[in-house]
């Protein structure tokens, strides 16, 4: 399996949390605001799945052997790592609202939060991943997957989504 695949699969788990995230702002946007447990819980998820496994294993992995073979891509993956540091400063705006019980704060960082990746995933998917199926060797790709295998995920993390899609995305079908 290529590099690329696996960050792919990491994406449509990603894209899962942010069809949650966008259905509890709906909510809240109804007066009727997600518990905060809950939302507790999905901001676990993007810290851990989303930043803490995905993102990382972009930034120490992929990003670097991809300067060593590909020249030229320096502005695109600095334009990457700037949208990953918007994603933490929206993630800190969303623990900020929920906090301080802002429900107006919490509709409107989470639909930026939500627009925001799905513009970086589309982005990734469509062109950076293509640029580096073009400049990788096999070998290359291998490294990077076998880096890719040092990182692992919380499993209860992908638990705690599946549950809040039961509970959030069932409700509004």
């Amino acid at each position: 399996m290529k590099c690329t695949d696996l960050l792919t699969q990491d994406h449509k788990i990603i894209l899962r949390g942010l069809d949650v995230l966008a259905q509890m702002a709906r909510d809240a946007e109804r007066h009727r605001p997600p518990e905060a447990i809950d939302v507790e819980a999905l901001l676990r998820f993007f810290c851990s799945f989303a930043d803490d496994h995905h993102q990382l294993k972009e930034e120490s992995a992929l990003f670097p052997e991809l300067l060593r073979s590909y020249c030229g891509q320096e502005a695109s993956l600095r334009h990457m790592l700037f949208e990953h540091d918007q994603e933490r400063s929206l993630v800190e705006a969303l623990e900020d609202a929920l906090h301080t019980k802002q429900t107006a704060d919490f509709v409107y960082f989470a639909g930026r939060f939500v627009d925001l990746i799905r513009t970086h995933i589309h982005k990734e998917d469509r062109i950076l991943f293509q640029i580096v199926e073009a400049a990788l060797s096999p070998e290359q790709d291998a490294k990077v997957v076998a880096e890719f295998g040092k990182f692992e995920v919380d499993e209860s993390l992908l638990g705690d989504l599946r549950m809040l899609e039961w509970k959030y995305l069932r409700k509004a079908a």
